[in-house]
């Protein structure tokens, strides 16, 4: 009988609003099918000894080219992925950034397309990965605090 392995994964994530659109980009990572052309918000890893505030602002320059400032944590959400290592239960770190300097410039290795969307026309899309649309969902139509943040 084999034993199904399980790891631990946190990772930070931004929203970040520009014209009161939300900045989206679409994986490139034909190696894992599971998440290959889907889309996400900016985010990644958090690296050892790195904090939180600090992953965000490094993992959006990374991906976008763009500098963050003044990142809002709006909260933290789980997600469960089966990957061919066993399962992986994410901690989502959720941010918020409506300032931001430069333009969106992306990493192939990760992205291919980026976008900015209306918050309404990202809770209809079924092309998201799986652990952002439900923070995003989550988020967008249970906390009002967000509402506040995000206009409709």
């Amino acid at each position: 009988m084999s034993k199904i392995s399980h790891h631990q994964l946190t990772v930070v994530v931004c929203l970040i609003e520009k014209d009161n659109k939300i900045l989206t980009l679409r994986r490139h990572d034909p190696e894992h099918a599971q998440w290959h052309q889907r889309w996400e918000f900016p985010g990644g890893k958090i690296e050892l000894h790195e904090t939180p505030a600090d992953a965000i602002r490094r993992e959006v320059k990374e991906e976008t080219n763009l500098t963050i400032n003044s990142e809002k944590l709006l909260g933290v959400c789980t997600h469960h992925w089966n990957t061919p290592k066993g399962i992986q239960q994410t901690f989502i770190l959720l941010y918020h950034c409506n300032d931001c300097v430069g333009e969106v410039h992306l990493d192939d290795q990760e992205n291919d397309i980026y976008s900015w969307e209306k918050p309404e026309d990202i809770i209809l899309r079924t092309d998201f990965l799986d652990g952002n649309v439900k923070m995003f969902q989550d988020f967008f139509l249970d906390n009002a605090s967000l509402n506040a943040v995000i206009p409709s």
